[in-house]
């Protein structure tokens, strides 16, 4: 393997961690057993690397919006093979909507408006360590988190999702947002 692959390697998977959070937010969880998030990211990491040639950018950032572009696209295929025959128009959110307002909410989770260029690139890699602490939680953690913090939904619908009590819920969301905590803190 050549040095230039295998760096472009070790890139993919740096970004890969923050490619699995956003599938894993813009896939109904209903639809989970039929779209795998981890399977489109690495279907969305295969395609990059057998189209490398057609990446213009020079920067982690360009990185980071090209991916989510295959991504996106991938998403938008999947969901289609799924929902083929099945469509309900007036239920249908635009993924690509779902996907900018979950990059939105993961960085207004970080906070600030109108950040510098310095800060834009200290949130990028705080995006990366967020979303790789999330890939350490244990699953139950990690759903309550994402379902209850990133996506907004009250106790009662992360309850709903994951078949568990209001209770049992915000107990898996003090322990899994104390583990966070601590595995951000590591880094």
């Amino acid at each position: 393997m050549l040095p230039e692959q295998e760096n472009w390697s070790r890139e993919l998977d740096q970004v890969r961690p923050l490619l699995v959070l956003l599938a894993r937010q813009n896939v109904h969880p209903r639809l989970w057993k039929d779209v795998d998030p981890s399977g489109v990211v690495q279907e969305t990491i295969m395609e990059a690397i057998d189209i490398r040639d057609q990446f213009q950018g020079t920067s982690p950032a360009e990185l980071k919006g090209w991916l989510r572009r295959i991504l996106l696209n991938n998403l938008y295929d999947a969901v289609r093979r799924v929902h083929r025959g099945k469509r309900d128009v007036d239920r249908e959110v635009p993924i690509d909507a779902a996907i900018d307002e979950s990059t939105g909410r993961l960085q207004a989770q970080l906070g600030g408006k109108d950040p510098t260029p310095s800060e834009i690139l200290m949130r990028q890699e705080e995006l990366l360590d967020l979303a790789s602490a999330l890939e350490r939680l244990e699953p139950a953690q990690r759903d309550a988190v994402e379902f209850h913090h990133l996506q907004g939904r009250s106790l009662a619908e992360t309850a709903g999702f994951m078949g568990r009590s209001e209770a049992a819920v915000a107990g898996l969301l003090h322990r899994g947002l104390r583990k966070l905590k601590d595995l951000v803190k590591e880094g």
